[in-house]
């Protein structure tokens, strides 16, 4: 995994590569994206192979970290 990453689009940009169905203010560009944060990301929700932007967990927590674990 990454350390860091960015996002320099902005939503209306995303939106018509992505072919999305976005709103103003659903994402914002970040420069400085760190892992044990919530990102925004898209991905294939099933298997009809339609597009979502979904809020994903960045990082990792071992199965024997308590829930106080990054």
């Amino acid at each position: 995994m990454c350390g860091r990453f960015a996002l320099y689009s902005d939503y209306p940009s995303l939106a018509r590569s992505l072919r999305l169905p976005l709103t103003e203010g659903e994402i914002s560009p970040r420069f400085n994206v760190a892992p044990g944060t919530w990102i925004s990301a898209v991905r294939r929700s099933d298997d009809s192979g339609q597009l979502s932007l979904d809020a994903l967990w960045c990082g990792y927590r071992p199965h024997w970290a308590d829930d106080k674990a990054p």
